[in-house]
């Protein structure tokens, strides 16, 4: 992989990537918005179908979802920075370790360069990552949404501050499982006291 020294690097390679079989699903790359400096950032699993054909994040039913529990959370959507672990669509049910594990170093880099205080993640795939990632132990989503963990990140910035890691339910759940909703709303409205 290229040694990036800019979030712009990052996309320009990811643009052309073939890294896994995800890339024959690609029709625009859906890399990133939001400020590059941003305090938070919001980690997804991968565009939709409305995403892809826009070139935008986190647009359509689930996009209006996350809008809502912005809001509740008292968090403005242009101050944060918001990207996916896999950049290209990939229908969800075919993602595996595979996938991960080739955009995962895109995400990394992000990470890196964009230095947030928080990250909260959406979904099973993307907390796992990232709790792999910061050495947090591995835990369904199911046990640990809403709640906040701290890591230290020392190591990674060469800089001594820990990082606080809130995993969320993603919001396209609750547009598949009746109930869920109301936990995730429930979360969010507790995150306005936490940020």
């Amino acid at each position: 992989m290229t040694n990036f020294n800019s979030l712009n690097d990052i996309m320009e390679e990811v643009k052309s990537c073939k890294r896994c079989k995800f890339h024959k699903f690609r029709d625009k790359c859906v890399f990133a918005e939001g400020e590059n400096d941003a305090e938070t950032v919001l980690i997804g699993l991968s565009p939709g179908k409305e995403e892809n054909a826009t070139g935008r994040l986190f647009i359509g039913p689930s996009g209006d979802f996350l809008n809502e529990l912005l809001k509740l959370a008292g968090i403005g959507r242009e101050s944060l920075y918001i990207t996916n672990i896999i950049k290209c669509h990939a229908p969800t049910y075919s993602i595996g370790k595979e996938g991960v594990a080739a955009c995962s170093p895109y995400l990394d880099k992000q990470i890196e360069i964009v230095k947030p205080r928080t990250i909260i993640s959406l979904g099973s795939i993307a907390t796992q990552h990232i709790f792999e990632k910061y050495n947090l132990p591995k835990k369904a989503i199911s046990e640990i949404h809403g709640h906040t963990f701290h890591a230290a990140i020392g190591d990674l910035f060469n800089i001594s501050q820990d990082i606080r890691i809130i995993p969320m339910f993603h919001p396209a759940a609750a547009l598949r499982t009746a109930g869920l909703s109301d936990i995730i709303e429930k979360d969010w409205q507790k995150l306005h006291n936490e940020l």
